[in-house]
């Protein structure tokens, strides 16, 4: 879990926010077994004194009162592919349904990770699912601080580039999209409908905290359907989400 903590410094204390944020989010993509919703409502109450009024002070309170059991339904629902192909929670999917640019997408994403440390190779998790590059922003948030706090000036610019252009050239061309179709399908359930609205507000306030415009994606060739549009295919399973907030931040 991301431990929060308030600073003297109004530019760090947003930092500190925006991380928690990011973590928030990321669990709360998460497939919600037991473990999954008690690290979520753990995230959701170190986010609480600091996203109280922004667009995740709803998804803090649905987070606190959700259940496994009511969950896990909507998101086998929501993002199994097999029964959900017009709201994939993966990056790939909405710029190309050609499989080698698709990897070669994906081969670009994992290197701007291992650029930082961060190896997710081998754990069985895309790198484009967007619990992952979640987590990897809320990463890059926790090195801009303990850079802030330790390392000075230049370090924390260097951040803050890396920010941007993980932004622009991933997850902000496609998550915002992603988030408008979570909330369109999400159907009675509150809580799924409250994180697709954060995510889509959260891209929005995060384009504007960093200056920089993020496209909307490219939907591959034939098109994601709009939402309301199901396939009629048997439900498939839907894979656990790799987090990347255990890696320290130096």
């Amino acid at each position: 879990m991301t431990r929060a903590v308030r600073t003297s410094s109004p530019a760090l204390e947003t930092t500190v926010a925006r991380a928690v944020g990011y973590s928030l989010l990321a669990h709360s993509f998460a497939n919600p077994d037991e473990a999954a919703v008690i690290a979520m409502q753990e995230a959701a109450a170190a986010a609480a004194p600091f996203l109280a009024d922004s667009a995740l002070g709803d998804l803090c309170r649905f987070a606190w009162e959700a259940a496994p059991g009511d969950l896990l339904p909507v998101h086998t629902h929501l993002f199994s592919l097999s029964s959900s192909p017009d709201s994939p929670n993966f990056e790939t999917a909405y710029f190309s349904s050609d499989p080698t640019q698709q990897t070669n997408r994906m081969a670009d994403i994992a290197g701007f990770y291992r650029a930082f440390g961060v190896d997710t190779g081998g754990t069985g998790f895309r790198p484009d699912d967007i619990s992952v590059e979640l987590e990897f922003m809320g990463y890059l948030c926790r090195k801009e601080i303990y850079a802030g706090e330790h390392l000075g000036a230049p370090r924390v610019a260097q951040t803050k580039k890396a920010q941007r252009m993980f932004l622009v050239e991933h997850l902000g061309a496609w998550a915002g999209e992603f988030g408008r179709r979570v909330a369109t399908r999400a159907g009675g359930s509150q809580f799924y409908q409250a994180l697709g609205i954060a995510l889509e507000d959260w891209m929005l306030a995060e384009s504007a905290l960093l200056g920089v415009e993020m496209a909307a994606p490219v939907n591959p060739v034939g098109g994601w359907p709009e939402p309301g549009e199901l396939s009629n295919e048997p439900e498939g399973e839907d894979p656990q989400v790799f987090g990347l907030d255990e890696i320290p931040v130096l």
